[in-house]
């Protein structure tokens, strides 16, 4: 094997490399910055889970969860999609579309993907806990435009932490507040095992949405 051919081999594998982990680091990345808005909520009255995997009753064996906040004014499940470009869609469409000058992507409708990680948060919890609906919110650290339609529960990273402070009703004591907090903690999926699992059904999932 010349020494051309070998170069070639292993460039080849680091793009590979990369463009598989790519997304995986940008999306983390969005998740790091939407957790550090959040910690900027009273942590007298908020409570911030980062990551949370969960059983599911859906097509995947787990739920996983970019952020849930527990407080005394309600429950939030958000998802984070850390998209560039402009993102336009509608609350009822099965996928939106980003947009970054001429490229075009299609990805599936992020409110329909976080309705599955209420749904796991309600079945963990009982109705006998919740006493008012979990809000599900979507937030999109990077995107250059949101044209949305159809929800005002989609925004910038400012807007759903705003979205959430602007609840002021209280709903839950201090104790009951604590209680759903540690369920939820004392629930997440941690084994690393299980967590690939997860991932490589969910890769399987956005295959069959495409």
């Amino acid at each position: 094997m010349s020494y051309l051919i070998f170069i070639t081999i292993i460039f080849l594998g680091i793009a590979i490399f990369i463009k598989w982990k790519w997304p995986v680091w940008i999306g983390r990345s969005g998740e790091k910055f939407v957790s550090r808005k959040l910690h900027h909520l009273d942590p007298t009255h908020y409570r911030i889970l980062n990551d949370l995997m969960l059983p599911s009753d859906g097509n995947s064996s787990a739920t996983q969860i970019d952020h849930v906040v527990v407080s005394n004014f309600g429950i939030f499940c958000i998802e984070t999609k850390a998209y560039k470009g402009w993102i336009f869609g509608n609350a009822n469409q099965e996928h939106w579309t980003q947009v970054i000058f001429r490229f075009k992507d299609r990805f599936y409708n992020p409110l329909r993907q976080n309705f599955a990680h209420v749904k796991a948060v309600e079945n963990l919890l009982g109705s006998k806990r919740l006493k008012s609906p979990i809000i599900s919110l979507v937030a999109f650290p990077d995107a250059d435009k949101l044209k949305i339609s159809g929800t005002d529960s989609v925004g910038y990273t400012y807007d759903v932490v705003r979205k959430i402070a602007n609840y002021t009703v209280s709903l839950y004591t201090d104790s009951e507040r604590d209680e759903i907090f540690n369920l939820l903690a004392s629930s997440n999926i941690v084994d690393k095992s299980l967590r690939k699992l997860h991932n490589a059904e969910v890769r399987g999932l956005k295959k069959s949405y495409e």
